[in-house]
C-alpha cells in the first residue's frame, strides 16, 4: 500500500516527465492563467510525487523525484518563479499504478481530449493491462476504452481531427470499422462539411454491431 508524505519541495529536486504525463509536453504558456490565479489564491492541492527508487530505469542525474499528478501546477510554480513547491510524496507505486494516478486525475479535470486519453490508455495497456481492467479501474466502460484503443489505429491526420473535437466517438467506430483510409478520409470531410453546416452527430459508416451508443438513443 502507498504512503503519503506532504511537505514543500525543493523544485530543483523533482523531474518533469513529459513523456509519462498523459498531456504530454507542457509549456509556460499553457499555464499563464492557472499561474495567476495561484499567485492570487495559491495552491488549492499539493501535487503528488514519486521517489527516484520506484521509477523505472531511475531518474537522470539530479532527479530525486518524478511528479506523478500536477504537471500543469508545478509548470505554473516555474513561471511565478517559485523555487518550492506543496507535494505529496508517493511511495510504493509501480509504473502501471502510477500512470493510472496520473490519467485518473487529469479525466477528473474533463480537459484532456481525446487523443491524450487514447495516448494513455494505450500505455497501460504495454504495460500488461487489458481493456476490461483498465475500464475498472478508470471507472469508465469498456466501450469507453475501446474507442480510445480504435483511434490510435487510424492515420495521424484523422487523430489530429480527433484531438481538435472534430470527432465524437461514436463517429470514430464508424471510422474504425471502414476498411480502407480513402473512404475514412471521404467520411471525415463529410463530418466536417455537416459540422460547417450546423449539422451534429452525422452518420457516415457503416452500422457498428451491437453499438451500445445506439441504444441509448
Amino acid at each position: 500500500m502507498s504512503k503519503y508524505r506532504v511537505f514543500d519541495m525543493d523544485m530543483d529536486d523533482i523531474y518533469l516527465d513529459n513523456e509519462f504525463n498523459c498531456r504530454g509536453q507542457i509549456v509556460p504558456m499553457d499555464v499563464v492563467d492557472l499561474a495567476k490565479d495561484i499567485k492570487i489564491n495559491g495552491l488549492q492541492f499539493p501535487i503528488a510525487v514519486q521517489p527516484a527508487e520506484d521509477v523505472e530505469g531511475g531518474l537522470p542525474e539530479g532527479g530525486k523525484y518524478r511528479i506523478v499528478a500536477g504537471h500543469r501546477r508545478f509548470m505554473a510554480f516555474r513561471v511565478n518563479g517559485e523555487k518550492k513547491i506543496p507535494a505529496m510524496i508517493k511511495t510504493g507505486l509501480s509504473e502501471l499504478r502510477a500512470r493510472l494516478v496520473n490519467l485518473s486525475e487529469n479525466l477528473k479535470r474533463e480537459d484532456l481530449n481525446i487523443l491524450q486519453e487514447a495516448g494513455a490508455v494505450n500505455s497501460l495497456r504495454l504495460l500488461g493491462m487489458v481493456q476490461e481492467s483498465i475500464a475498472v479501474e478508470l471507472g469508465k466502460s469498456r466501450t469507453w476504452v475501446q474507442i480510445r484503443l480504435h483511434l490510435l489505429r487510424l492515420p495521424d491526420d484523422i487523430q489530429a481531427e480527433a484531438a481538435a473535437g472534430m470527432l465524437n466517438q461514436y463517429q470514430i467506430r464508424e471510422l474504425f470499422a471502414l476498411d480502407d483510409n480513402e473512404k475514412r478520409y471521404s467520411a471525415v470531410r463529410k463530418i466536417k462539411d455537416a459540422r460547417l453546416r450546423g449539422e451534429k452527430g452525422v452518420s457516415v459508416g457503416k452500422p457498428v454491431e451491437d453499438d451500445p451508443f445506439k441504444k441509448k438513443r
